[in-house]
């Protein structure tokens, strides 16, 4: 996201330095419901405007710094509000700046180049995958299909408790081993399943063993009922040994390129 925007709250000088909160640009024109709420005492978000590019923003609260959960989850739902029906290039959380500075350092400047990012967002959507083993059926699938670690199984279980310690960590790194092994081949099945019907794919690390897939999708509006009805069926077939969980639309977090 863009670094024009800064992460901190800013402090006045001589004059009084108004802070407002930007949460993404969009093209001038774009609708913003009348009823969506900012993060500000006043509750309403508005748009400051240059040539053909707007910011949307709001006023902040001025008795705490920012960075609750509940501000990043105020944050998401304005940008994807927008992103449901038009494109919207969002800005990293939390973003604070000058009132001035929207558009003097802001959208002046980089005018152009936020247009040609709002060019390759329109009329796409992003959709977030996550997907987790369901834990009971992969670990017997692991013990079958491992005679090492049936073995260390076995031993484990004849053994006291504070006699197999090491026995015990060892399992664990097998068991460990072979999910990672696993959950390449799963992950990879599943967005060869789905990649047909999206415009681009960013793969993220999953956050532990038991995680099999982490993935963004930019999917073109017009697709995504053909999206879904795929996503559905990959979802009856793993049912029972993959539980997943798909969120958006969304705005096109993980695909504003870096600058």
């Amino acid at each position: 996201m863009s670094d024009l925007v800064s992460d901190e709250p800013v402090e006045g000088g001589e004059e009084q330095v108004v802070p407002v909160y930007v949460y993404g640009l969009i093209r001038v024109g774009t609708q913003i419901p009348d009823d969506l709420p900012g993060l500000g005492p006043s509750g309403r978000v508005s748009v400051v405007e240059h040539g053909d590019i707007a910011a949307i923003v709001s006023d902040i609260p001025l008795d705490r710094p920012l960075g609750t959960r509940n501000d990043l989850l105020a944050h998401e739902a304005v940008v994807d509000t927008v992103a449901a029906n038009d494109a919207v290039v969002p800005m990293r959380f939390p973003a604070v700046t000058a009132e001035d500075a929207v558009v003097e350092e802001l959208l002046a400047p980089n005018e152009e180049h936020f247009l040609t990012v709002l060019d390759e967002f329109e009329g796409r959507v992003q959709y977030t995958l996550k997907g987790r083993y369901v834990e009971d059926s992969v670990l017997g699938e692991v013990l079958q299909g491992n005679s090492e670690i049936r073995a260390l199984q076995d031993k484990i279980s004849e053994l006291p408790e504070d006699a197999s310690y090491y026995d015990r960590v060892r399992l664990g790194e097998l068991v460990v081993k072979v999910l990672e092994q696993q959950r390449e081949q799963d992950g990879a099945q599943i967005l060869d399943r789905l990649e047909q019907f999206a415009v681009s794919i960013v793969e993220n690390q999953p956050g532990a063993p038991e995680d099999v897939v982490n993935a963004a999708f930019l999917v073109q509006r017009d697709r995504v009922p053909e999206f879904d009805d795929a996503l559905e069926n990959v979802g009856q077939e793993l049912d029972g040994r993959i539980k997943l969980r798909l969120l958006g639309p969304q705005a096109p977090y993980d695909f504003v390129p870096a600058e």
